[in-house]
């Protein structure tokens, strides 16, 4: 026997007694280990003690200590996906079943879904359900491949997915018979042949998790094809002013609608806003303008990446924001005209039929559509990369996404949520989405009861009328 073969079998000998002995000792080793670190976690004064974190983590919360590490390296805090705060107290809203009082709708019984955007515009975009994709821009956030499969997951059935501030994509708009473009605060993407594409547009002034404030995009995070799509040269950056060039009044904003609606044909022209506490007073010069939708972004919306302070100390939580929206339309007569758009922090089915009952025409969603779509492809990241390398341009691995498989993911999940929210409707008794209102929601504290009006359920329908008489 060669001496090579030797050695192997010396190794391989080795091995095996190593992994025979590990067996006879293993729970004795366990043992000693847990032992002797339950005896230090015991005896050690708290200076010495590592359980001194616990205290630490308690008191502050372990994402404020990561964060405040992350500060530690210097610059404002960029954090993705916009705030972890749940402000907005949606599971103190129960929706209102029948049985006797009024009938349920029979199981053989159509219930309407279709929506419409823009009643009174002369070209309504006409969706198969309130449910929508709201704006994530390609480039400074998701990857092409991300936003083919948002695109075409909409299209399948039947829905719109938005543009987002990034730049105009040919791809996205083949993939999809309904796109909304958004006429943001940048320079880029508002040439006149790409505005004619739009089956709506929605002018951008701000969003729930950065509110007004600019963006910046220096030039070593502008990836080479985003800076082909917007035709930049190397080393230029990107700039996103606090205000919309032109739309700095009244009057500005008027002139932009009526440009826009007339260079489109008469595609519905809606404006997005980050919800704020002066909510009226922007929805008095907004509506003004004669707009066909409103979009409320609330404080609990998603975002790429931004300023941590911005997602969770600014606005106004998506729930009172849309309760004071909705009031304030019908206060004006306005319901019938403009479409009431809100977004921020929805995720569930239940939360979705809850905003229309409230008042809301449709909902969008952004950061439970990105977690929808990656699905079972994020295997081809975790545990050792984030998700986010898997759906932003900047990912390692964004190749590694399929755009037909993320878009039959979010198919399949709109349908679904569409499919609950149908089967909630017909045991409410309601047979279309536009009979919903706050007579079918109850509240479960006195607080939620007075912002949005639902009787409050712990007592009788009309209790609060009886005791003042």
């Amino acid at each position: 026997m060669s001496l090579t073969w030797q050695l192997i079998l010396a190794y391989g000998i080795v091995l095996v007694l190593a992994g025979l002995l590990m067996l006879l000792l293993w729970r004795p080793l366990i043992n000693i280990f847990v032992d002797t670190f339950t005896k230090r976690l015991l005896t050690d004064p708290y200076p010495e003690n590592i359980a001194e974190m616990l205290n630490v983590f308690k008191k502050v919360g372990v994402q404020n200590v990561l964060e405040a590490d992350l500060r530690g390296n210097g610059g404002p805090l960029d954090r993705p996906f916009g705030s972890p705060l749940h402000l907005s107290p949606w599971d103190k809203l129960m929706l209102n079943p029948v049985y006797l009082s009024r009938e349920p709708l029979l199981e053989s019984a159509k219930v309407s879904t279709e929506t419409v955007i823009g009643p009174k515009a002369n070209r309504p975009l006409i969706i198969s359900m309130p449910i929508m994709i709201s704006g994530m821009s390609y480039g400074f956030g998701l990857s092409l491949q991300a936003k083919l499969a948002l695109a075409k997951g909409a299209d399948k059935v039947n829905t719109a997915s938005n543009t987002g501030v990034g730049p105009f994509l040919p791809e996205e708009r083949k993939a999809t018979r309904r796109l909304i473009i958004q006429y943001h605060r940048g320079s880029w993407g508002k040439e006149e042949g790409i505005l004619r594409q739009a089956d709506a547009i929605e002018i951008q002034l701000g969003y729930g998790a950065l509110a007004s404030a600019p963006i910046t995009v220096s030039a070593n995070h502008i990836s080479d094809d985003l800076r082909e799509y917007l035709r930049l040269a190397p080393g230029e950056e990107l700039i996103m002013t606090t205000q919309l060039e032109g739309a700095r009044d009244r009057k500005g904003l008027k002139r932009i609608v009526e440009y826009l609606r007339e260079l489109t044909n008469g595609v519905p022209i809606g404006v997005k806003i980050g919800a704020t506490h002066f909510l009226e007073r922007e929805l008095d010069i907004i509506t003004s303008a004669g707009i066909d939708f409103i979009t409320i972004d609330g404080a609990e919306a998603g975002i790429n990446y931004g300023p941590a302070i911005l997602a969770d100390d600014t606005g106004l939580p998506t729930l009172p924001a849309l309760c004071r929206a909705a009031a304030y339309l019908r206060q004006h007569g306005l319901k019938k005209r403009i479409s009431l758009i809100v977004s921020g922090g929805l995720y569930t089915p239940g939360q979705f039929l809850k905003a229309l009952a409230l008042g809301a025409d449709v909902v969008n969603i952004g950061t439970i559509a990105v977690v929808v779509m990656a699905h079972l492809q994020l295997t081809q990241v975790i545990p050792w990369e984030p998700p986010t390398e898997l759906v932003y341009e900047q990912g390692k691995f964004k190749n590694c996404l399929d755009p037909d498989e993320g878009a039959e993911n979010i198919a399949r999940f709109l349908t679904s949520c569409h499919e609950e929210m149908i089967l909630a409707m017909r045991a409410m008794g309601r047979c279309s989405y536009a009979d919903l209102s706050v007579k079918d929601l109850s509240a479960l504290s006195p607080e939620v009861a007075q912002m949005t009006g639902a009787e409050l359920a712990l007592f009788p329908p009309g209790y609060r009328e009886e005791i003042h008489v």
